[in-house]
């Protein structure tokens, strides 16, 4: 019965609109091809399309929102909208708080409000709601307790010598004295001894709305994702040197550590996972010793 009463809305605004079209330009003009979709996290896109050279022309559009379909300007006309938009505008990102179906409707004005209502014109045929999120728990990670050593006892793989300095634009170089005594050391090797997969941060693993955590995604996904690591050293250089937020530089620093150590560059590797050892302790710890046990040696 519901499908039913939604055909012949339809069908009868379909009517209603074909014999008002040739009226349009002396009446007040209707956007068409209203759709609603579900965005990232609680967000919902609504889009449409403006009425080619409106006469009158449109001076705003004033955007409705209910739980129930609208199929007429009395449902709406008491509400207050939840946006006035400029004439130009095409399309709204809203923001709700709970699983119910939404319907949308875009009203024009010009010297007057438009109070035609046509299904799938300017009002939504199909209600849409948010997705719930199925949050799976953080797998705890088992921390190794610290190897003491005695005095007089070795160190089952000795560490080698880095000067470090603080700070990411300094060319570092492994001491010739430590490197000639680390090389009966150097037999395991990335790609033979151990197989090693990037990580990625929780955040980076969608496709944000915009800003900084964009910027960062989208080098993650043209050049880091496709084993572009030479190309991603570059951007993620480009991006750490930008007024970014501290979150995105600090995570930009670490994936940065991830392509040196793709590319062979352990020593490189090394300095970039220590700049962030402190906001990312256990993920730094585990990639300085990957990059430690695969150190070369030239």
């Amino acid at each position: 019965m519901k499908k039913l009463f939604f055909v012949m809305a339809i069908m009868f605004s379909t009517l209603v609109f074909v014999s008002a079209q040739s009226n349009q330009n002396a009446n007040s003009p209707i956007v068409q091809d209203i759709q609603s979709q579900v965005g990232n996290g609680t967000k919902i896109n609504v889009f449409w399309v403006l009425p080619k050279n409106p006469k009158p022309a449109i001076t705003k559009l004033l955007l409705y929102r209910n739980t129930r379909p609208i199929t007429s300007y009395e449902q709406i006309k008491s509400l207050k909208p939840i946006a006035e938009l400029s004439p130009e505008t095409t399309g709204y990102t809203d923001s709700v708080k709970d699983f119910n179906d939404y319907f949308y409707c875009v009203i024009s004005y010009t010297n007057k409000a438009c109070e035609l209502v046509f299904i799938s014109m300017n009002t939504t045929v199909s209600g849409v709601h948010l997705t719930p999120v199925v949050v799976t728990p953080p797998k705890v990670q088992k921390v190794e307790p610290e190897k003491l050593y005695e005095n007089d006892q070795l160190r089952e793989t000795p560490l080698p010598y880095i000067d470090y300095v603080e700070g990411l634009n300094t060319d570092h170089q492994i001491s010739e004295d430590t490197a000639s005594s680390t090389s009966q050391f150097s037999s395991k090797k990335y790609g033979q001894g151990q197989i090693v997969n990037p990580y990625f941060f929780e955040e980076d693993l969608i496709s944000p709305d915009g800003g900084d955590d964009y910027l960062l995604f989208d080098i993650l996904k043209n050049t880091f994702v496709q084993e572009k690591y030479e190309e991603s050293i570059v951007e993620l250089k480009k991006l750490t040197d930008r007024n970014i937020s501290e979150s995105v530089q600090k995570r930009a620093v670490f994936y940065m550590g991830e392509a040196q150590f793709f590319t062979g560059d352990y020593a490189a590797a090394v300095r970039s996972f220590l700049h962030v050892a402190q906001d990312y302790p256990l993920e730094s710890k585990k990639w300085i010793n990957y990059s430690l046990d695969n150190m070369s040696v030239k």
